[in-house]
């Protein structure tokens, strides 16, 4: 009975509609065969993932505050985007081509785990950029000019993540 008290906690219906809508959204058409699929992989995502996604340490979205922090990542992620797909532009575009590849290593000041992997790959999707290993130290990072690694440190996506831990 535990098995199926895990599925209608707040939390598992909260991931669980997204996650339906999302699949019945990407359908080619709404049968119920469909329907019955997308419940049932949707039903089973949320139990596999229980353990990782309704930690108590990791479940800061669950609140509004979470959520609204969470949504100012989102942005600040595709501000950073835009500006590095500019700077990336302008290189390539260049007749001289002004690379200067280089390593970057930036201490880690995010705490949870969950965070640390998701700044990581926010520092992978800016264009020119590249998440090259993840320590408990910090982080070594591939980046096309040295004017792009040095703005890492310290950055818009950093204190983003920073304040979806619930820091200020």
């Amino acid at each position: 009975m535990k098995f199926f008290h895990v599925f209608f906690t707040k939390k598992a219906i909260l991931l669980f509609i997204p996650l339906l809508l999302f699949w019945l959204i990407l359908s080619p058409a709404l049968t119920v065969e469909t329907i019955i699929i997308g419940f049932v992989i949707c039903w089973g995502v949320v139990l596999f993932s229980k353990d990782i996604i309704f930690s108590e340490d990791e479940t800061s979205l669950y609140s509004l505050r979470g959520l609204k922090n969470f949504f100012m990542f989102l942005i600040t992620l595709v501000v950073e985007i835009i500006k590095a797909n500019i700077d990336v532009a302008k290189i390539v575009l260049s007749p001289s081509l002004p690379i200067t590849p280089c390593f970057v290593k930036i201490p880690n000041t995010v705490k949870k785990d969950t965070n640390k992997v998701l700044l990581a790959n926010a520092i992978t999707l800016t264009p020119g950029t590249l998440t090259v290993d993840l320590t408990e130290e910090g982080y070594v990072i591939h980046a096309l000019t040295k004017e792009a690694g040095d703005a890492i440190k310290g950055s818009a996506l950093e204190e983003a993540i920073i304040k979806l831990e619930g820091e200020e």
